[in-house]
């Protein structure tokens, strides 16, 4: 497992930091919000990311594998990257996957929840 380094993601006023991890994912058992991405380095040294699926779960470590039901499609769209956001309280992670799923519209993400 490589952690790969911070990526802020930007919502409205909301700002949250992700930490973005190889296709090993985290080795910790967090709840927390995830994403999938496809990243391609960019002028600045670090990576620009195609976000490809939002998702929440109670246990990250459990939840980031090759089982995970849009593994393989996110695979197959580039995905190189897990990216991971543990919020306190807890619970808000539920708030915070919808609110990203609204804003990036990822395209495997393929029912929009409101």
């Amino acid at each position: 497992m490589a952690r790969i380094g911070p990526m802020n993601v930007n919502v409205a006023n909301e700002k949250y930091q992700f930490v973005v991890y190889d296709l090993n994912g985290p080795e910790y058992n967090a709840p927390g919000v995830y994403i999938f991405s496809k990243g391609t380095p960019n002028a600045q040294g670090g990576n620009n990311h195609q976000f490809l699926y939002i998702g929440q779960t109670e246990t990250l470590r459990d939840r980031l594998n090759p089982g995970h039901e849009k593994w393989d499609k996110a695979r197959h769209l580039g995905m190189n990257y897990v990216s991971v956001y543990v919020p306190y309280p807890t619970e808000s992670r539920f708030n915070i996957e919808q609110r990203l799923i609204d804003h990036f519209r990822p395209p495997l993400n393929d029912q929009f929840r409101r």
